[in-house]
């Protein structure tokens, strides 16, 4: 296909499956009026066979750093991880998977589409969750999560399946 046609193309997926990697509370941890710190991260993976790719999105919330041991260490009281599955058309697939080099490119801007979606995802599962109990008022942001993906995501094609 050439690269006149590729850039014609629309690149079409489905969200297939959405999974609660991790949910845990630990309530002897909460500390209400304490100040709250968020650690998140996003990461991506792929299944080249099946046309997927896994967005996991982890999201903890920690009272700041302690001594520990003299050591600092956040203490946990919420760590959340969410994963959602998008599969791909063969077409779509073909475009974004580079045979010679070894690796599938994710478009910054379908990288940033993923990472919101599966981050919204996580927000109503949190709310889910933690509706009715004092966990509720922690809340994940609602900011701009691809604003954290500076380039396009390379994946590389020989890593095991993870989507």
């Amino acid at each position: 296909m050439s690269d006149e046609n590729n850039k014609q193309h629309r690149i079409n997926f489905a969200l297939v499956n959405i999974k609660t990697e991790k949910l845990d509370i630990h309530p002897d941890a909460f500390e209400d009026g304490k100040p709250v710190a968020i650690q998140a991260g996003i990461n991506f993976g792929i299944d080249k066979q099946k046309h997927l790719v896994k967005t996991v999105f982890n999201h903890n919330f920690v009272h700041p750093e302690e001594e520990q041991d003299g050591q600092k260490k956040a203490k946990p009281i919420i760590e959340l991880t969410i994963s959602c599955v998008f599969a791909f058309d063969p077409e779509s697939w073909q475009i974004l998977e580079k045979e010679e080099e070894q690796i599938f490119i994710l478009p910054k801007g379908l990288a940033s589409h993923f990472a919101m979606m599966t981050a919204g995802t996580a927000r109503g599962i949190l709310h889910n969750e933690t509706e009715h109990t004092e966990y509720n008022k922690l809340i994940i942001p609602a900011q701009s999560v691809g604003d954290i993906i500076p380039n396009d995501v390379q994946i590389s094609l020989s890593q095991p399946p993870t989507a």
